[in-house]
């Protein structure tokens, strides 16, 4: 089985060897190109819809008037409106078909190409398929036409190229857009055929449900060759397996069977020659993807490794620097913090102090009448309690900061231990807290905690962290990237949302899951995600990397799971889990 979509060297080969033994034990053209069109239609398969690759695959030769059954020869007369024929008009002539159609498995079946006569360039030019067929097989289609055979023997040795349609939808090339692109999705047209010695063009033509990428048809060039082999022995012999061409004398008949024999004979040879040739050309085949798989994958270890010492080098540094800024806000919010407790207890002083003037002395000087009603004296004494109590508010919630700021450092430098798990979801919500503020355009993000009571958990607790950071930039990255395709309208009746549970699962395991409802993503993005490298994000916005370290710590390093689910439209959610204990044997440092 052979995708087109994905053909190697060792395909190209494999398929090469099977075509050129086809012509064994027939006795006709048309048996051989049956065999070889029900081989191709029958191998060449999609891995990826499951299917067969062509919806229509056939085999044209082109065949003098004279050797054409009486029903071809009429066939050909029509499509020339009866003008007069000669006997070695070129007629590319159907030799054999298969499809998905009943229909499309019998030639004699066929409705429109049994047998296109070829009669002059003009004539040729008319049917742009076939016109443009022949000039990207590199004949030039008044040579199709020649008789001088010294002419067609230097083309034959230089003639194998492919014909090659890779938007079949809209080509001019490719007739019956409405009746047979369309309806049976034909994405790519591919032919490739040859010469043989008696001078006639034979060629393979595949409509394909799938496109073949350009790499691929260099690959479908050596197969012309190993059609043409097994097509050499019959080229100048029967044609046909129902028409018996007008009877040849005895010594006409030896002397062609001996031609045949003496072709069959050296084809045999030949034959013999290329499988030694293609089955040693396969080892070295095989020899060489391993080799060059090992070294795309050391090569993929030592980037992601180097990837991975800058992040933890960046990492260190970023937690060097958040403990020295903790460490310089901390002083003056203590100094603060501490004062005000005393500054409440000396403004409540004051304030009552006021109160017993007011009442000792309730008739106030017009001067300090004008002052009280300017300064507003009444809602400065409501509100002043309230200014210092919002002080107090604001210093406990630096607080947290700098306690979160000092969690990152210290999870950063810290050893395996047992790990506060919501601990550390929340030091990393605080840390993120600044990104999911509302702005001008879009509300908050809303983050919705569903915790279940956990225990602690074997764990490298920086390392917790780094998932857990990776994982929640990424959801605020995509609801932001979401945020801008959608209104401001759409957004508050659907505002953006992190939701994170955790629960215990089956009493051994401790499962986490951050979901957000944003853009979502496709599978073919899913099956990359945790690829090092692997990014969605504009150039200079990621390094492909956060991802595939967090499956590294999650999966490799401490034996749990990390999982993405998501669809088009529908957001991601990310299911980490992990061991509540782990074996030391098991961890990989």
């Amino acid at each position: 089985m052979y995708d087109l979509t994905q053909f190697s060297l060792r395909d190209m080969s494999e398929c090469g060897l099977v075509l050129r033994q086809l012509g064994k034990d027939s006795h006709t053209t048309e048996d051989v190109s049956n065999r070889i069109i029900k081989y191709l239609y029958e191998n060449l398969i999609s891995k990826d819809i499951k299917e067969k690759s062509c919806v229509l695959i056939r085999m044209f030769q082109m065949i003098s008037y004279k050797k054409l059954s009486s029903e071809l020869q009429e066939y050909a007369s029509k499509l020339l409106n009866n003008q007069s024929v000669t006997p070695n008009l070129k007629c590319l002539t159907l030799l054999s078909t298969a499809g998905e159609k009943p229909e499309w498995n019998l030639r004699q079946k066929s409705s429109g190409h049994k047998a296109i006569p070829l009669a002059n360039k003009a004539a040729i030019a008319k049917i742009p398929m076939i016109s443009r067929l022949i000039q990207q097989l590199g004949l030039d289609p008044g040579q199709v036409v020649e008789t001088d055979l010294n002419l067609l023997a230097d083309l034959e040795q230089k003639m194998y190229n492919v014909f090659y349609v890779a938007d079949a939808l809209g080509s001019p090339y490719i007739p019956g857009q409405k009746s047979f692109v369309i309806p049976f999705n034909i994405k790519s047209v591919i032919g490739f055929g040859g010469l043989l010695p008696s001078g006639n063009i034979f060629v393979v033509l595949m409509f394909l449900k799938v496109k073949v990428p350009r790499e691929t048809i260099d690959l479908l060039k050596p197969l012309a060759l190993s059609v043409k082999m097994a097509l050499l022995p019959f080229d100048q012999g029967k044609i046909f397996s129902d028409y018996q061409e007008q009877a040849m004398s005895q010594s006409e008949l030896k002397d062609k069977d001996r031609i045949i024999e003496q072709l069959q004979s050296k084809n045999a040879t030949l034959n013999q020659l290329l499988d030694v040739s293609e089955k040693s050309t396969l080892i070295q085949s095989d020899r060489l993807e391993k080799a060059i798989a090992e070294q795309q994958k050391t090569l993929e270890k030592l980037q992601t490794t180097h990837g991975q010492l800058l992040h933890t080098e960046k990492m260190s540094s970023l937690g060097q620097m958040v403990a020295s800024v903790a460490h310089e806000i901390n002083n003056p919010i203590n100094y603060i913090h501490g004062n005000i407790t005393p500054a409440q207890e000396y403004v409540q002083d004051i304030l009552e102090l006021l109160d017993m003037y007011q009442q000792e002395f309730p008739h106030p000087t017009p001067e300090i009448k004008i002052k009280i009603a300017e300064i507003d004296l009444n809602f400065i004494k409501k509100d002043l309690n309230k200014i210092i109590r919002s002080m107090e508010i604001g210093t406990e919630r630096i607080y947290e900061i700098i306690k979160s700021m000092r969690n990152f450092y210290r999870f950063e430098k810290a050893e395996f231990k047992q790990v506060d798990v919501h601990e550390a979801i929340d030091s990393t919500l605080m840390l993120l807290d600044n990104r999911m503020k509302a702005t001008t355009f879009y509300p908050e993000i809303r983050v919705i905690k569903e915790y279940q009571e956990l225990p602690l958990v074997d764990f490298y607790a920086g390392q917790l962290h780094q998932v857990l950071m990776n994982i929640l930039s990424n959801a605020i990255d995509a609801l932001d990237e979401y945020n801008k395709q959608r209104t401001p309208e759409e957004v508050r009746k659907n505002p953006s949302q992190i939701k994170v549970c955790t629960k215990i699962l089956n009493k051994e395991w401790v499962v986490i899951s951050i979901a957000d409802n944003g853009l979502g993503m496709p599978e073919e993005v899913n099956k990359k995600l945790f690829d090092s490298f692997f990014t969605t994000k504009s150039s200079g916005k990621g390094t492909g990397l956060g991802l595939s370290i967090s499956y590294q710590i999650i999966v490799e390093k401490h034996v749990g799971k990390l999982l993405c689910y998501s669809q088009p439209g529908k957001g991601a959610e990310f299911i980490i889990q992990i061991p509540i204990r782990q074996k030391i044997s098991q961890l990989v440092l």
